[in-house]
């Protein structure tokens, strides 16, 4: 039977090089490897699947913890990651947490007893239980969503803050003077607290004022219905309202409606995510687009890098945002 002194002959490559091909390494160029499957067929070379994991002590798997499955943000961000972990031989192996804190710790140690080489971690929060279960990772891990370079954990994260400056700006332009915030757990401080930050900076800077209120629910419709039909009747000179998520404004819409308030007239309404439902619900909702599939690509390449070379070229990455017009504000 050949074996790989008879296959780097024939394609022209190092042993080395066959071997990384044969154990689906990240970095080989695709002309390399194509000539080397060429000459493994020709050679009728047969490699040894569980010698090959022994040895490289690689199980080619990539621990990838997510909040919620029902998610627009998941789901694209699953979209972009995926095909580019399958195209350097690697698997996904999904968990979710559902915004369960102490299950995103619990997987992290889980994912690192069934050897993953790599850990994605799309946080709803950062604290130091979370960021001593990263350190204690034998395997490098990867934050989406929330900054953890304070901590040297390498990080991909939305410019919240800005996000929440640009909703007030918009939100004033349009006319509304008295404006709110509606945001979720206070634990998520890239989604509620940075949002919020940004939008108070600009009303204080803008309007010499603070927002009206910063309520605080859950990432679903519901949650949003159930808290505006409260917060109209707590300030009912509310003409301006942001919302952490388009969810979350979608279920403000329905509340105003139903209290005999037209949204995107009597009040003005933003969201966030440009999720399907925003372009689809009456009125359309205007939002702020986050390229959540480009940032699955991103997240998914530094962390390759990381576990090819143990350092990644950047160690913190901030996505920007796309203003999205549409008739509520």
């Amino acid at each position: 039977m050949a074996g790989l002194h008879e296959v780097a002959k024939l394609s022209g490559v190092s042993k080395s090089t066959v071997s990384r091909v044969i154990n689906n390494e990240y970095g080989v160029k695709a002309s390399t490897k194509e000539k080397v499957q060429k000459a493994i067929e020709e050679c009728g070379y047969v490699a040894n699947q569980v010698a090959r994991d022994l040895k490289s002590q690689k199980t080619n798997l990539i621990g990838v913890i997510v909040p919620r499955i029902a998610s627009n943000a998941t789901a694209r961000g699953l979209d972009g990651l995926s095909p580019v972990i399958e195209e350097a031989g690697k698997h996904v192996l999904l968990a979710n947490s559902n915004q369960d804190n102490d299950k995103e710790i619990e997987y992290i140690r889980r994912f690192n007893q069934k050897r993953v080489e790599g850990i994605l971690l799309y946080a709803t929060h950062l604290d130091k239980t979370l960021v001593d279960a990263i350190n204690q990772s034998e395997v490098p891990v990867v934050l989406i969503g929330q900054d953890g370079s304070l901590f040297n954990i390498p990080s991909i994260i939305y410019d919240d803050i800005s996000v929440g400056y640009s909703a007030g700006l918009r939100l004033i332009e349009s006319g509304a003077k008295n404006i709110g915030f509606i945001g979720v757990n206070s634990q998520d401080i890239a989604v509620d607290q940075c949002r919020y930050q940004g939008l108070a900076q600009c009303l204080q800077q803008t309007l010499q004022s603070d927002p009206l209120f910063h309520s605080r629910g859950e990432f679903s419709i519901e949650s949003g219905y159930i808290q505006t039909l409260q917060l109209l009747k707590d300030w009912p000179q509310l003409d301006g309202l942001f919302c952490a998520t388009d969810k979350i404004a979608i279920g403000a819409m329905k509340a105003i409606t139903e209290s005999n308030r037209t949204p995107g007239n009597e009040i003005k309404i933003l969201g966030v995510g440009n999720d399907e439902l925003a372009g689809l619900s009456t009125p359309s909702l205007s939002t702020f687009n986050y390229a959540f599939d480009l940032t699955g690509k991103k997240v998914a390449y530094m962390l390759l890098e990381l576990i090819e070379n143990k350092q990644a070229d950047v160690s913190k990455l901030v996505m920007g945002f796309e203003n999205i017009y549409r008739q509520t504000c």
